[in-house]
């Protein structure tokens, strides 16, 4: 009741505040227009402002908001009719450029070219009368007429900012590189900013066409002004897109203008590592190096070389031997150079890992361990180092010292490096895991899952999902788990082995249909792509409705990527975009088919 009387007092308060507006007269009848305007409701509005243009027909407001509100409801003949009769009392560039769209819409084209006419006749000195005028017939999408306003004004009035501007967007709408790359670079010319020219550059790049005329005139520019950094800069990150190789000619240019301490070398040698682009960053980086202490980046660039590097490596696990003791001996020199530096403790921790994961050397990546953590015992990398060191304790299966070492990351970490300390409690849990302790494991994990600030967290509950799917399947998860870690230990044959029994033992099950999936990728790992096809046909015929069938072709698809079979590739990730829309895996598919697409281009 008390609602109700609330909302009969504020409607009261409403019609009391419009009848007091209309009360005040044509303002307050303006006022009212304005309201209902800004609320969306145009056709009230447009009422009251049509009433009032009728009292007033010069009064600017009025027809301004008449003009607003038709054209807001859509209402264009209704509004031609108002403006036709208003012409007579008055005629403005503004009023004509109205027209002239408003003609256009009603199909009387020469009308309306005529009024856009008049229109620019009336002020043929205003800048701002061919910018309106352009404007209403981009409104139209007649870009062409649009850009011949443009330049007509350009020529008549010079060569103002303002008309380049609009005319660079024209010019990308319509697709004509030739004369908006012109337009860009004269106006950069007056303007000297960068990011506004490779943005207007880049909405320039539809065709290889368009690439090489911008290719052309930018060389043609850093010819003319060869010192110019802005040019060179611009002409430099457009060659970053089209020829990496000529764009590491600019930056060396770059570096020797701005006193060759490689300064410029090393940010493009950085983001072309960070874009994927691993060869140029390496050359990069190389040429920093040879300069020797005497650039202060020289040890930016040992270890920005290095991790290159190692980034190669996770794009291609097979690289050779050779390639890998180059990349350790590019951190060697790192450690020899700085060796009580913090870039030392991380070069022995990249070197520790690259020993462990690519050339199975144990002995080598311990040593560097207990070097990290004897010369830096109080900085978080030695929590990082003890937690590898323990990882490969379990994986030598010396239980004990992994047990010792993890532990004492917990005790003495746990504030310095939480993560790391909790990564440690995931690998003790795992050793449960591993030793077919089940139980105990599933308390581990449940302790680390419920720490909702825990990187490993989201680790821990796949663990425990595994093992409460399962649990019925006693044996199966525990040979499961056996399976786990000798995959771990890479040691495929035997890991294979076992996940083949898991699927006989807990045939039909979750747990069977993941061994599965193991089996392919292990396969895969061997570089046997036609064994990984063998084994995921075999899931998805015995399962047509198995849940990991999105898994299992995307890397049925990856199988083909690696075999250089694009067609069949792009036919796997086809069926899994089509087949199961909502797949975690569906944005993976898309992307690999756009950059085979972009391969084919």
């Amino acid at each position: 009741m008390k609602h109700n009387l609330k909302n009969i007092i504020i409607l009261i308060f409403f019609f009391w505040g419009i009848n007091n507006v209309i009360s005040q007269g044509t303002d307050g009848k303006y006022q009212l227009a304005q309201v209902f305007e800004k609320t969306g409701d145009f056709a009230k509005a447009s009422d009251i402002y049509l009433e009032l243009y009728k009292l007033s027909p010069k009064n600017e407001r009025y027809l301004s908001g008449v003009i607003r509100t038709l054209k807001g409801l859509n209402q264009f003949s209704k509004l031609l009719g108002i403006i036709e009769e208003h012409l007579k009392i008055e005629r403005t560039p503004e009023l004509m450029t109205l027209a002239g769209e408003l003609y256009w819409r009603a199909g009387k084209t020469d009308d309306a070219n005529n009024s856009w006419k008049e229109a620019i006749n009336m002020d043929p000195k205003s800048e701002i009368t061919y910018l309106d005028v352009s404007v209403s017939q981009s409104n139209l999408f007649l870009f062409d007429k649009a850009i011949a306003t443009l330049e007509e004004g350009k020529n008549k009035l010079g060569n103002d900012n303002n008309f380049s501007v609009k005319l660079i967007q024209l010019y990308a709408a319509t697709g004509n590189y030739v004369k908006g790359t012109d337009e860009i670079l004269n106006l950069f010319e007056n303007e000297m900013n960068l990011p506004l020219a490779q943005g207007r550059i880049s909405a320039l790049l539809t065709n290889k066409d368009a690439k090489a005329y911008i290719e052309q005139e930018l060389r043609k520019k850093t010819d003319r002004y060869s010192d110019n950094f802005n040019y060179l800069r611009l002409y430099g990150w457009f060659l970053r897109m089209v020829d990496i190789e000529k764009a590491l000619k600019i930056y060396q240019k770059l570096d020797d203008l701005s006193g060759g301490m490689g300064t410029e070398l090393v940010n493009f040698a950085n983001d072309s590592k960070q874009d994927g682009q691993y060869d140029i960053a390496l050359i990069a980086y190389d040429l920093i190096i040879q300069k020797g202490k005497s650039s202060p980046y020289f040890l930016t660039a040992l270890y920005g070389f290095a991790r290159t590097l190692d980034y190669m490596t996770e794009q291609n696990p097979n690289l050779s031997h050779d390639k890998l003791e180059n990349i350790i001996k590019r951190y060697r020199q790192i450690i020899k150079e700085y060796p009580n530096d913090m870039a030392a403790a991380d070069s022995r921790l990249r070197i520790a890992s690259l020993s462990i994961n690519y050339l199975n050397d144990y002995e080598t990546a311990k040593s560097e361990l207990i070097t990290i953590t004897n010369q830096f015992p109080n900085y978080p990398i030695s929590a990082s180092s003890f937690v590898m060191l323990g990882d490969i304790y379990i994986t030598e299966e010396k239980f004990s010292e992994a047990i010792s070492v993890l532990n004492q990351v917990i005790n003495k970490y746990n504030r310095l490096s939480r993560s790391d300390a909790d990564m440690a409690r995931f690998k003790l849990a795992e050793l449960q895991y591993y030793t077919g302790n089940i139980d105990s494991a599933q308390t581990l994990f449940a302790n680390l899952s419920e720490n909702t600030n825990a990187d490993i967290s989201n680790d821990a509950i796949n663990k425990l999902v595994l093992i409460e799917q399962n649990k019925q399947f006693t044996q199966g998860l525990q040979e499961f788990a056996k399976a786990e870690f000798k995959e771990s230990q890479k040691k495929y044959s035997d890991a294979e082995a076992l996940y083949k029994e898991v699927v006989d033992i807990a045939s039909g099950s979750d747990l069977a249909e993941q061994s599965y999936i193991r089996q392919a990728k292990i396969e895969f790992t061997l570089a046997n792509y036609d064994k990984v096809r063998e084994i995921l046909q075999e899931l998805m015929t015995k399962d047509p409705d198995t849940i990991y069938g999105d898994n299992s072709l995307l890397l049925i698809g990856n199988s083909y990527i690696a075999q250089h079979n694009d067609v069949e590739a792009v036919k796997s990730y086809t069926e899994l975009i089509t087949k199961y829309p909502r797949s975690i895996f569906l944005d993976e598919a898309r992307d690999k088919i756009v950059k085979i697409r972009n391969k084919e281009l």
